[in-house]
């Protein structure tokens, strides 16, 4: 990222198209995955529940489907999301057995789960162009608190 001076404010422009998951939650908030069969026994059985435990406890009841599954959301979020000490980080609990749904995510400025992020947690803004908008000291924070998840 490089960052250009305006008067007030400061922007931060992507270089290329890559941006990186700031860890937000938002994205594990506003969406339930849809698991296969395969994917809740892979889940269960790396957390040490029979798939019968997963299904009970892990699962969104209304769903009506026998093979396959939503994951259930507490508190207006996954349940395998938990807050960091951070306020502004949130971390899967089952991220490197993560359903597909998951892992197909991308994290990007186009994404409305991150701009919504962003305004949350970092109070800045994507403007028309595409540029991260801000304060100068909110970006500069963000930027720092960006080279601690590499």
């Amino acid at each position: 990222m490089k960052t250009a001076n305006t008067e007030d404010e400061k922007t931060v422009e992507q270089e290329g198209s890559f941006f990186p998951c700031f860890y937000c939650g938002i994205c594990c908030s506003d969406f339930q995955p849809h698991l296969e069969m395969q994917e809740s026994k892979t889940i269960a059985d790396h957390l040490g529940m029979s798939l019968q435990q997963f299904i009970d406890d892990c699962t969104d009841p209304r769903w009506p489907g026998t093979d396959t599954h939503l994951l259930l959301h507490k508190d207006g979020k996954c349940l395998f999301l938990d807050q960091q000490a951070e306020k502004a980080k949130w971390l899967c609990r089952i991220h490197t057995f993560k359903p597909e749904a998951c892992r197909q995510w991308t994290a990007g400025l186009s994404q409305k789960e991150c701009r919504r992020g962003l305004s949350r947690y970092w109070e800045l803004t994507v403007d028309n162009s595409g540029e991260l908008t801000g304060s100068a000291a909110n970006l500069s924070c963000f930027q720092k608190f960006l080279k601690t998840l590499n």
